[in-house]
């Protein structure tokens, strides 16, 4: 959750600002250095999760503020799309 807490900081920022996108980074790396291969397709659909149920989105909102996990989507499908180019 430290991951969101800090892109619940950066949320004055626009999703594909650099920080923001460093810290995408971070999630994904996070993700497979601790649970499984995050590939950018796996990453995407847990972007869709983060807003699509609600038990992802009350919890990362909690640990980054309200709306982080709506941040955190629009984040991630700005990285994902500039990796398939």
């Amino acid at each position: 959750m430290a991951v969101f807490s800090e892109l619940g900081t950066l949320k004055h920022l626009t999703p594909d600002s650099d920080e923001v996108q460093k810290k995408i980074l971070a999630l994904q790396k996070f993700i497979t250095d601790n649970y499984y291969v995050c590939t950018n397709e796996i990453l995407s659909e847990l972007g869709e999760m983060y807003i699509c149920d609600e038990r992802f989105t009350n919890n990362i909102d909690k640990a980054g503020g309200d709306g982080t996990a709506a941040f955190v989507n629009q984040a991630i499908a700005v990285y994902c799309s500039k990796k398939q180019v």
